[in-house]
């Protein structure tokens, strides 16, 4: 099976299922995700850090279950009157109390699905409801893990691939070995060394001569 990693790419379709990739971890919470008959409560929490594909995986589950997609802004004036289908809340702990409230009433009562996105333990959240925050604690909370070495590669390559850069599979092994686990790390990265290189071909000595001067990003070892 080929690795994937969510990415949030700006040059493209940033959500789409194509450029979305996965490794055990993540095309188990895919699977689930695009399996909304399978779960056994209506509501879905998935938490992880920014850039961690909890946004990405939730553009790919409202397009295949047609939900409706709302940042906390949409909440605050959602019709709650007219609720209808699916809907998926990102950023959900800074969404409106009320809204979120009537949400999972509804999609309990209509047989849909809700899908909330945090960075946060849903635990943590300010809540003023106390009827919500106890529906909070009951669902079920899925917390995505941060790419590993070999899953980072992957970052790599799709995002030097979107600037038409195709760096030796030895370069990216070389690179990702020495740079943060994150992927809005590896988009900086991405974007500081194409500024870097100005054209110059892409191999270990010119990464080498980059991280020298960097200052941040990467882990402390020698290069």
């Amino acid at each position: 099976m080929a690795r994937q990693l969510p990415l949030d790419l700006e040059r493209y379709d940033r959500f789409s299922r194509d450029s979305f990739a996965v490794n055990a971890a993540l095309q188990g919470v895919l699977d689930i995700l695009t399996t909304p008959h399978a779960w056994i409560s209506p509501h879905l929490i998935l938490q992880g850090a920014s850039g961690s594909g909890k946004t990405h995986l939730c553009h790919i589950y409202a397009a295949q279950a047609g939900a409706h997609l709302l940042n906390p802004k949409d909440t605050q004036h959602l019709d709650l009157a007219g609720l209808s289908g699916n809907y998926v809340v990102d950023d959900a702990d800074q969404a409106c109390e009320e809204a979120l409230f009537h949400l999972s009433n509804y999609v309990e009562k209509s047989g849909h699905h809700l899908v909330m996105t945090t960075k946060v333990q849903p635990i943590t959240w300010q809540t003023t409801l106390p009827d919500l925050g106890s529906r909070l604690r009951a669902m079920r909370l899925i917390v995505l893990p941060e790419p590993d070495e070999a899953l980072l590669v992957v970052v790599l390559k799709k995002l030097f691939a979107e600037r038409f850069i195709h760096p030796s599979d030895d370069t990216l092994a070389y690179l990702s070995a020495r740079a943060e686990r994150s992927v809005p790390a590896a988009q900086k990265i991405v974007t500081d060394l194409e500024h870097y290189a100005n054209g110059r071909a892409f191999n270990k000595a010119l990464i080498r001569d980059f991280l020298e001067q960097s200052e941040t990003l990467f882990d402390d070892g020698d290069i």
